[in-house]
């Protein structure tokens, strides 16, 4: 048996992770490289079950315990598996359930979705209860959930000691767990991990070109009196440029239009512009609609921007058990952007920003969420060929907007529900030509009271309005040589986000020369190039690169070590185009 540490008959394991780390659950789980495992698994050890363990860890801070749970095979952790945890959170193997040498008060099992807390009685309770949230929703051989440190059920604390006990079961007869009969595995929590809310800016930045966003508004609830004040709230607060929205099946686009005036009145020379295609996915924005058409029940738009032309797609695929019927909706919104970059449909030009939205429903097989970022058509037969979705070769990116003032992503929340709250709602985009700044999904429940005065907002805006939270993303169009929205092709400039990030001290940055014909010169003569590092004060801390350099990829190293911790920004100039960046020294 592989262990971390090993004694004859039983095995104690306590950790408690000093480093400090934030955790989010996104299903990015390059944030947890730095936790040490609490326990590695044998495996082919499943027994009588079909889940066979690999690795466990736990981390915290002071309102949040991490989990991350790596298993052999792919599942859906919220459907057909029976996958429980069992915590003992006094430290006191004589109270609540004896199971293999501790006593757990907390167990919650994953594919049924229901849990119990044990103080003196038997309380049922759900995952909102505790703050339960797990990703990714879709089918994965690794996880990572949170659950709220702070929880009280019924009057009294979850956690009541400094130290817990865990097991991990896959079964109640003869499957998986971990650890082992006869062994231990405890937790003792760090006391001095704070959490650290990821960066998000709730009021559009002046400098972006558009704010965009995608509401699923329950049903036309966009519509009803009851709930009319929270939509305006939340829409005021937002205060997009774009809102695609799933769900209004009873109301037209110049309707919505109309009613998105009320709310959000135009100043000279605007307006709020629709597009309605015939079913729920409609369209409502501060530009012209250009072109607009039925993706088999999905929704695909044509706008026109300043200087650009853009393609969103508002989807609404199925929900639930409907895997091939969501798998061939999200192959043929593929396939329709295939084609029209290939000169038919839409017949958009090859820079053209693409952004696919919506209420996706990835609930089930991570397959349909590969679909939509890679282009890797499932049913080729009936779509056509795979093709790589952005220009430079490279897939769609993943807007994954973050709750603000929670490690989370969710963007789907019903505590009637027994299916925790989960992301359903994407932002997906052609990062080559578009940047993004800020993204967030909006739950009024997690905001601070002085944000929520400030904003006026109320706590249960978002959660009396709709199931669903509003999905927010800001932009910026990378440089191009043109303004033409036929032909325009973007400058070679490029400047990496800086890797490791967050970093300590050291960390490397990659950027692109072009050559002078890139930028409409006639040569490819060395031109002058500056990267430099400026504070939040918008102080220069410190300048790497300040000379003449051939066209070319480069890399450089930057060091902090004279410098606190905090946010920066590096900033590469070459002629009159700059690109800035963000990056966080941790120490």
């Amino acid at each position: 048996m592989k262990k971390l540490f090993s004694i004859l008959v039983f095995l104690i394991i306590i950790s408690s992770n000093s480093n400090g780390q934030s955790i989010v659950i996104d299903e990015n789980f390059s944030d947890w490289q730095g936790i040490d495992p609490l326990y590695v698994d044998d495996q082919n050890d499943e027994g009588n079950g079909n889940v066979d363990f690999k690795m466990l860890k736990i981390t915290n801070d002071d309102r949040f315990v991490y989990f991350y749970l790596e298993l052999k095979e792919e599942l859906i952790l919220q459907q057909y598996n029976d996958i429980s945890i069992l915590i003992d959170t006094d430290n006191n193997p004589n109270s609540g359930i004896k199971k293999n040498g501790i006593g757990y008060d907390f167990s919650y099992n994953l594919g049924r979705r229901s849990g119990e807390f044990i103080y003196n009685i038997k309380l049922e309770i759900n995952s909102y209860d505790v703050g339960l949230v797990n990703a990714p929703t879709v089918s994965s051989n690794v996880f990572e959930f949170v659950i709220r440190k702070e929880t009280i059920v019924s009057g009294v604390n979850l956690f009541r000691a400094d130290t817990i006990a865990v097991i991990i079961q896959s079964s109640e007869s003869n499957g998986d767990q971990i650890p082992e009969a006869r062994e231990i595995v405890k937790y003792g929590f760090n006391q001095n991990n704070s959490f650290q809310p990821a960066k998000y800016q709730l009021t559009k930045n002046p400098d972006d070109d558009f704010r965009i966003m995608n509401y699923n508004v329950l049903r036309d609830n966009l519509f009803e009196q009851n709930v009319k004040e929270n939509f305006r709230r939340i829409l005021q607060m937002v205060d997009p440029d774009i809102i695609g929205f799933n769900e209004i099946y009873n109301h037209s686009g110049s309707q919505t239009a109309s009613l998105i005036e009320e709310f959000l009145p135009s100043g000279n020379g605007e307006q709020w512009y629709s597009g309605d295609v015939g079913n729920d996915n409609l369209i409502v924005s501060r530009f012209p609609i250009l072109k607009q058409t039925n993706i088999d029940g999905n929704a695909a738009y044509l706008l026109d921007l300043p200087d650009y032309e853009m393609l969103v797609i508002v989807a609404h695929p199925p929900c639930c058990e409907n895997e091939e019927s969501r798998q061939k909706e999200i192959d043929k919104i593929m396939a329709f952007v295939r084609d029209s970059k290939n000169g038919s449909n839409f017949n958009i030009a090859k820079y053209t920003p693409i952004i696919i939205q919506g209420d996706m429903n990835l609930v089930g097989l991570k397959e349909q969420q590969n679909t939509l970022l890679s282009g890797d058509i499932f049913y080729e037969s009936l779509f056509g060929p795979d093709f790589t979705p952005d220009l430079d070769g490279h897939n769609f990116v993943d807007a994954k907007p973050i709750n603000p003032g929670s490690p989370t992503t969710f963007t789907w929340y019903s505590d009637y529900s027994s299916f925790s709250a989960g992301r359903l709602d994407y932002i997906v985009y052609s990062g080559s030509v578009l940047e993004m700044t800020n993204s967030f999904a909006l739950h009024s429940d997690f905001l601070p009271a002085d944000t929520l005065t400030n904003y006026n907002l109320k706590r249960d805006d978002t959660i009396l309005a709709s199931d669903h939270l509003p999905v927010v993303a800001d932009f910026y169009f990378r440089s191009v040589t043109s303004t033409s929205k036929k032909d325009h092709s973007p400058i070679k400039i490029n400047l990496k986000q800086n890797y490791p990030n967050p970093f300590n001290p050291t960390t490397k940055i990659q950027f692109t020369v072009p050559s002078n014909r890139d930028m409409k010169g006639a040569g490819f003569e060395a031109q002058f190039v500056s990267l430099k590092i400026y504070n939040l004060l918008g102080e220069n801390v410190a300048t790497i690169v300040s000379e003449k350099m051939h066209p070319g990829n480069y890399e450089v190293d930057f060091n902090a070590e004279n410098l606190p911790s905090s946010i920066y920004f590096y900033t590469l100039s070459i002629g009159n185009n700059v690109l800035s960046k963000k990056m966080i020294l941790l120490r």
